[in-house]
């Protein structure tokens, strides 16, 4: 994590060094020619309005995906409890097959989110359960069966909505909006005429810095799930799967 968080202080310096450089070849050249005015700082607060847009429209879908892993864990544990219940009521209806699918659904979700398994193999997994738990219906009660299916669902449901998430930026022409300010916020500071090397420092700096390095934080936070990119330092916590993945592919057998 801390490497990742090194990158992303990488990419804010490739950003701005060539901003400070440009600077320092306006002053050289006499490229100034743009005085404050209070029109210069309505850019800014426009700037700072598209940013904050996009904060709180990526913040609601961040907040959410922080629970779904332990929904997830849920869900799993579930399914292996219901099974194993029916495995010790009716010793005859033999779910081992579909207590392995579920095992394999734990190490396929945490390859999802690592970046080494696909959502349509997952979709396949489920598929493969939802046929492994059809072979069940004569040895499973309806109420067990109903609870089954509805856990299969609701696993499929959350399947889909975090690969919508994960897959579809936020709002993808405010992005290019905020870019563009931000973009023509930098070369205005770059061709502002300014005293000395304080001003230069302080606004030029700060400016430039807070926006970039925030903007930079939103498309990072826009998928929480890249466990598996480099450059991605600000994710979900994966700590309720992980914790639970053991009982899910390797659950306890006892004789009814």
């Amino acid at each position: 994590m801390v490497m990742r968080r090194l990158g992303m202080l990488l990419k804010l310096a490739l950003v701005l060094l060539p901003v400070a450089a440009l600077k320092a070849l306006a002053m050289a050249r006499g490229w100034e020619v743009l005085e404050p005015t209070p029109l210069f700082a309505g850019l800014i607060t426009s700037n700072v309005f598209l940013i904050g847009f996009l904060f709180n429209g990526v913040l609601v879908d961040y907040k959410e995906s922080e629970k779904c892993p332990a929904q997830l864990a849920e869900i799993l544990l579930s399914l292996v409890a219901e099974l194993q219940a029916l495995g010790w009521a009716r010793p005859e209806a033999e779910p081992a097959a579909a207590l392995a699918t579920v095992a394999q659904l734990g190490q396929g979700f945490l390859g999802w989110f690592q970046g080494t398994t696909r959502a349509d193999e997952l979709l396949d997994r489920i598929d493969r359960l939802n046929a492994e738990l059809a072979q069940l219906r004569h040895s499973c009660e309806s109420p067990c069966m109903a609870r089954l299916l509805q856990e299969l669902a609701a696993l499929r449901g959350l399947l889909l909505r975090m690969e919508t998430i994960r897959s579809i930026p936020f709002v993808p022409t405010v992005y290019w909006l905020s870019a563009t300010s931000t973009t023509l916020l930098c070369a205005g500071l770059v061709l502002t005429h300014m005293e000395d090397w304080v001003e230069i420092f302080f606004y030029l700096g700060s400016i430039a810095f807070l926006m970039v390095f925030i903007l930079l934080m939103i498309w990072d936070l826009d998928n929480p799930f890249g466990h598996g990119e480099f450059s991605s330092c600000e994710n979900i916590s994966l700590a309720p799967l992980e914790r639970t993945l053991p009982r899910i592919t390797h659950p306890r057998d006892h004789e009814g």
